[in-house]
């Protein structure tokens, strides 16, 4: 299990979910998946590229399930941080909800 240490959108528009954890280098890996999500090992997070069609939302759940497809199990819990994320993105987010 991988806590997410924190939920980020940067300035560019990417979502970042930064691993309390800092990952391993193998997380690299999970571009074979061929899904658009990337392992950046100095910001020790999973990301996605600049949303286009999916909502943050969508990629917060697009990075979660791509993670499981490679067995790292990611997990938010209380402590997680929220950056530059308006309540409306973590509500969809924490509900389950792509939209």
């Amino acid at each position: 299990m991988e806590l997410i240490e924190r939920v980020e959108i940067l300035e560019n528009g990417q979502l970042i979910l930064v691993l309390a954890s800092g990952g391993s280098p193998s997380y690299q890996h999970i571009y074979r998946e061929a899904a658009e999500v990337q392992w950046n090992n100095n910001l020790k997070a999973f990301t996605s590229p600049v949303p286009r069609e999916w909502s943050h939302s969508g990629w917060f759940h697009h990075i979660v399930k791509i993670a499981k497809n490679c067995n790292i199990n990611l997990t938010i819990n209380n402590q997680t941080s929220w950056v530059n994320i308006s309540d409306d993105v973590k509500k969809e987010i924490l509900s389950g909800k792509n939209t």
